[in-house]
């Protein structure tokens, strides 16, 4: 319950920053697909989730983590 309130949060400050300068913040865009996919990953019941189900997952976990570290190491350069 928290992660879908923390998910909801983001996803205002996603529409308040949008509305307000016009623009979209892709870190908390990647923020919000993280918490998605970990709330996701809490929840599942792997005995009854389909072997290339759990490999996608383990993708989309893997180019999040790519992403948010390459627009990350990007800003501080």
């Amino acid at each position: 319950m928290f992660l879908l309130v923390l998910i909801g949060v983001e996803l205002l400050e996603t529409v308040k920053m949008y509305l307000s300068k016009k623009t979209v913040h892709v870190e908390v865009v990647f923020t919000v697909a993280m918490i998605a996919i970990a709330r996701k990953v809490i929840i599942l019941d792997i005995k009854e989730v389909p072997s290339l189900t759990l490999i996608g997952i383990g993708a989309i976990i893997v180019a999040l983590s790519a992403g948010h570290y390459l627009l990350t190491r990007k800003r501080s350069s």
